[in-house]
């Protein structure tokens, strides 16, 4: 039996990006995927920010973003057609380097990180193979794999086993772990459209809050075009098998003439999330553990931050030697964030689909009046919570909403030794950080550097930076001490650094920070606490 550090069952965009960030760092992986070719139609449509940091990491982000389209917004409509709520788009420059929320095509996107995993000598990419069973030794994983076209099946092993295998999870059944149920369970027809020509349409996402249907459109890169209608009662998904009877409800929307049907489909929009991630060397990750409605498009995010969460864990366990118990933190970082992701689109799908009019004109009242008061909060990116647990260190008498600890650092653009300017995570590789703004808080290191190398911590220096006035060549430089060093174009990590007070910052492989420290002694203190949290 072939033997691997990880199994992955399932290689969609999760299973994809998971085996793609075990192997940049030198781990053995083989993905089993039950179809031999790319799934050709969208399913997913939103992405933001945060995924573009992983797919940085996967080595496909700069190809995939010649494809993508900046969110415009949305606009949350009521009964008369009137702006009852809203969210605008951020302008750039922004924090983390790329649009907060864009729109894409998912064949393309599974097409790159398939591209990129053949390019990985150490992944194993079985296509036409499903995961058909598996047993935990305590010391490996033994899984059996069919292949579905010759019917025959081979058994490889594994350190860990991680099923990225869709909300119908084989893995999950196995293991015999349920999903919670967080109260929403609706029937929606997905219309993907090409538009052929000049039509009216709107300019930003729409949320239409009708009762007698409610809907969803969303502009889509190029020329794809997207509308989500509620399946209404007394009608059944099966019914919208017909097309004309598709052509029918989406004649409400738009001239059906000026669009080309590249896909429908019904979906069950539902809200679930499992109570527990793992069981010994079993994993889950993505929609195999929680099912998101796709009213804040955070369901293919939530399982990108998955894979990026269990990636540097797992690295951490195989390369540096530490114990397994370490992915406990897996499921008690990322619950409480798929929790809150799920529940807050969840009540934005019951704003949406209010079928009773009385209320839904009590709704259109409540929130126009939230809105022209500027109660409402109309920024998309503050429904996705920080860390609040875990692998983390808080300022002790902080307020937690004060916290730099469980946010995400911003992601400068800094000059290459060429001199031309390229995003931070595209030089620096996901591992552990030690980042300040000068050589002096790195003086704070001395007697901790033996301690940092063996987790596979590097140093950085990120200083301020102009191209029109500061000669760049030769940067980044490292030092004698092993310090990489750059220089900010903008200054954005500089203003970061500033605004929140700080002196240096540890930050984890995921790019969320660790914690803060304002001298040597606390540096140490983080040190301690660290490994500990590392270690046990």
């Amino acid at each position: 039996m072939t033997h691997y550090d990880v199994v992955i069952a399932g290689c969609g965009p999760v299973g994809a990006a998971l085996g793609n960030l075990l192997a940049a760092r030198g781990l053995s992986v083989c993905i089993a995927e039950k179809h031999r070719e790319v799934y050709d139609k969208p399913r997913a449509i939103t992405f933001d920010w945060e995924g573009m940091r992983v797919l940085q990491f996967c080595g496909v982000a700069e190809e995939f973003a010649k494809g993508i389209r900046p969110h415009p917004g949305t606009d949350f409509r009521g009964i008369d057609g009137q702006v009852i709520k809203l969210f605008d788009p951020l302008p750039p420059p922004w924090d983390l380097g790329w649009p907060p929320t864009f729109t894409f095509v998912q064949p393309e996107m599974e097409r790159l990180l398939r591209e990129a995993l053949a390019r990985r000598e150490t992944v194993t990419l079985l296509l036409s193979r499903s995961v058909e069973g598996f047993r935990d030794t305590g010391d490996r994983v033994e899984v059996d794999i069919l292949d579905r076209e010759s019917g025959e099946t081979e058994t490889v092993t594994g350190d860990f086993l991680v099923g990225c295998d869709g909300a119908n999870s084989g893995v999950r059944r196995a293991l015999g772990l349920p999903l919670e149920d967080l109260g929403f369970d609706e029937s929606w027809l997905v219309v993907d459209a090409l538009q052929q020509r000049e039509t009216a349409i709107p300019a930003k996402g729409t949320q239409f809050c009708w009762p007698w249907r409610p809907a969803t459109f969303i502009p889509g890169p190029g020329r794809l075009r997207r509308w989500e209608m509620k399946v209404m009662p007394g009608e059944t998904p099966a019914e919208f098998d017909d097309p004309a009877r598709v052509r029918e409800v989406l004649a409400d929307h738009v001239d059906t003439d000026a669009v080309e049907i590249w896909r429908s489909a019904t979906y069950r929009f539902a809200a679930r999330v499992g109570t527990e991630w793992r069981k010994g060397r079993v994993l889950l990750a993505g929609d195999a553990i929680h099912q998101t409605p796709p009213f804040l498009g955070q369901g293919l995010g939530s399982g990108i931050r998955d894979a990026a969460n269990l990636a540097w864990k797992l690295v951490h366990i195989k390369r540096t030697g530490f114990n397994a118990a370490l992915l406990d933190s897996y499921r008690d970082e990322r619950r409480p964030h798929v929790v809150a992701v799920v529940e807050a689109a969840k009540e934005f799908g019951k704003i949406v689909g209010e079928l009773d009019m009385d209320k839904a004109r009590a709704r259109d009242a409540a929130l126009e009046a939230d809105l022209k008061a500027g109660r409402m909060e109309t920024r998309r990116q503050k429904f996705v919570p920080n860390l609040e647990t875990g692998i983390l260190h808080f300022e002790e008498g902080v307020p937690r909403e004060e916290q730099v600890a469980g946010t995400l650092m911003p992601q400068p653009e800094v000059y290459a030794s060429n001199g031309s300017k390229r995003l931070l995570d595209d030089l620096v590789p996901m591992e552990w950080l030690y980042v300040t703004t000068g050589f002096e808080a790195q003086a704070w290191m001395e007697g901790l550097e033996d301690v940092w190398r063996g987790i596979g911590g590097r140093r950085i220096v990120i200083m301020r930076g102009d191209f029109r006035s500061k000669n760049t060549s030769g940067l980044p430089a490292k030092s004698a001490a092993g310090i990489d060093t750059f220089r900010d174009f903008e200054d954005r990590f500089a203003q970061w650094h500033t605004c929140a007070s700080l002196n240096a910052v540890l930050i984890r492989p995921d790019r969320y920070v660790y914690g803060t420290a304002k001298g040597s002694a606390e540096l140490a203190e983080n040190f301690t606490r660290l490994i500990i949290q590392l270690k046990d």
